[in-house]
């Protein structure tokens, strides 16, 4: 049971958390599709329509240029059992801009050849949040714990002389960081316990800061076949900027449940992934009659180089720990890893799980249009990860993967109503599935697989979504002979997202209640001609 809950690994630094950060994304898209619950996999003739479903290309008869802008603030509430605690994070991007052009082939079957390029955000990482809470066990427990599950010597993870680059090349972070600042100890029989005493309650502050996104960069081409069957494909190139920054600071209460500066800890985590990657779509959009449109698409999973930077120290003041057993020499400092020069660094490759979206939209008397889209999104089976040869990581995070995810489900359905012929209302609806299974939610059970100290985790639960937004059409311009030349067109919308995931600050530690509330408000503007 030791070496399930503390098992690491030192030829590697990722697990499933790391794969599954960087395979869901977010609803982004054009301020139309966006306020329609990003229900457009059947409709096409929106940039977002055909990062959807590809064949939503072929709907086009005008060429287009568009963007997007967004305007987010993220608010996120951790409560434990001394409280809530809640951080806001602002940020303004450009969600996207593209372009798509239509030329005429003069032939009655497949009258235009359609293409497209588009830059879309497919997620930003943007958010802070603060914890903190009293404890029936310290980090030190846990970390005492894991130094044993590995079987190492202390010799082996002393920091001392030359050995230091190959204690930090080789071995598990967090032991090496516990045991140099005495947090921890070898016994006689080569086990480790920790230097705090039992009877001592603990209290904690866990300040996590993330930042960076997923930003795609499509190639599209499509066509419409006797204006009943749409079908298109894109080809994707696909780049990830993760930056996360972490400090959990315990504190070793007195009797009166005091803290001073001299009964503390602090650990401190910086960790940096890039990586870029590609991946295929195809769809097609059948229109049986005019009031009916049915789309299916496909995405494979996205093949990624990824590369990994971390560094990690902790500072440590036990002095005024009662009790502690920190030897006669102890004195209060700091352990810096590669001491502070630089970051380790680690490449391997992730696969993101492929997806199918079954779609249905209608028209109604030319006055509306609902819509509704179903995603199923294949964690358990196609989320992989392996070094930079392909190889089995070991520990195998992927049997990992297998044991704690599941197939999940999204649901998207919106309405958009025609006020007049140059307004427009539209409302949606979305729903995103916790992709873990409910035995691990429920256990809390450690996902680390990796030699990283970071210890924090979190699992999603599901996300709901409730927009809303406006679009307008600019009256068209002409040429001197009346002919129309093209129209611009303004759209807005907002999203109100809530997420609750179950957030843990190391692995046996009480779980806590992370609450995510975000509001958007995109604005689009375009021109077709």
């Amino acid at each position: 049971m030791l070496a399930s809950l503390f098992s690491f690994a030192t030829i590697n630094a990722q697990n499933e958390m790391d794969a599954y950060k960087c395979s869901k994304n977010d609803l982004t898209g054009t301020a139309r599709s966006v306020a329609m619950g990003g229900a457009f996999g059947a409709l096409g003739g929106d940039i977002s329509g055909i990062a959807i479903n590809p064949a939503g290309i072929g709907v086009y008869q005008k060429s287009e240029i568009v963007t997007t802008i967004n305007f987010q603030n993220t608010k996120s509430q951790a409560e434990l059992n001394v409280g809530k605690d809640s951080e806001n994070k602002f940020k303004f991007t450009f969600d996207n801009l593209a372009f798509v052009t239509v030329f005429p082939l003069n032939s009655d079957v497949v009258p235009t050849l359609n293409i497209g390029f588009s830059y879309n955000r497919l997620k930003s990482f943007d958010r802070q949040y603060l914890m903190r809470g009293d404890y029936t066990q310290s980090l030190t427990d846990y970390i005492a714990g894991r130094a044993t599950s590995n079987g190492i010597s202390s010799d082996n993870i002393a920091l001392k002389g030359n050995d230091q680059w190959n204690v930090w090349n080789n071995q598990d972070w967090l032991t090496v960081l516990g045991y140099n600042s005495f947090l921890v100890n070898e016994t006689s029989t080569g086990k480790y316990s920790t230097a705090i005493p039992d009877n001592i309650p603990v209290s904690s502050d866990l300040f996590v800061q993330e930042k960076g996104a997923i930003d795609s960069y499509d190639f599209n081409i499509g066509a419409s076949i006797s204006d009943v069957v749409n079908v298109g494909a894109t080809i994707s190139m696909t780049d990830i900027n993760y930056r996360l920054y972490s400090q959990y600071t315990e504190y070793m209460l007195d009797g009166n449940g005091g803290i001073a500066d001299n009964r503390r800890f602090d650990l401190y985590n910086w960790d940096r992934t890039d990586g870029t990657g590609w991946q295929v779509k195809a769809g097609i959009i059948v229109k049986p009659v005019q009031e009916l449109r049915i789309g299916l698409s496909y995405h494979s999973p996205t093949w990624y180089k990824m590369t990994d930077h971390f560094a990690a120290d902790l500072v440590h003041n036990l002095s005024g720990v009662q009790g502690a057993n920190l030897g006669q020499d102890y004195a209060p400092g700091e352990v810096l890893s590669y001491d502070g020069d630089e970051d380790a660094v680690y490449d391997y490759k992730l696969r993101t799980p492929d997806k199918w979206t079954f779609s249905l939209a209608g028209v109604i008397a030319s006055k509306a249009i609902i819509s509704a889209d179903y995603e199923l999104t294949n964690y358990k089976n196609n989320m992989r990860l392996h070094d930079r040869n392909s190889n089995t990581l070991s520990p195998d995070p992927n049997e990992y993967i297998k044991n704690d995810f599941r197939m999940s489900s999204s649901v998207r359905v919106g309405l958009e109503y025609r006020f007049t012929s140059k307004f427009l209302g539209r409302v949606g609806y979305s729903w995103v599935q916790s992709p873990f299974e409910t035995t691990i939610k429920n256990s809390g059970e450690e996902v680390t697989t990796d030699p990283r100290p970071v210890t924090q985790y979190a699992f999603d639960g599901d996300t709901h979504y409730i927009t809303y937004g406006l679009g307008y059409q600019f009256i068209p311009q002409r040429r001197s002979d009346d002919r129309e030349v093209g129209y611009f067109y303004t759209d807005i919308a907002f999203v109100m997202k809530t997420q609750k995931d179950d957030l843990y600050a190391f692995n046996g530690a009480e779980k806590a209640t992370l609450k995510t509330n975000s509001f958007r408000g995109l604005l689009t503007v375009g021109y077709k001609f």
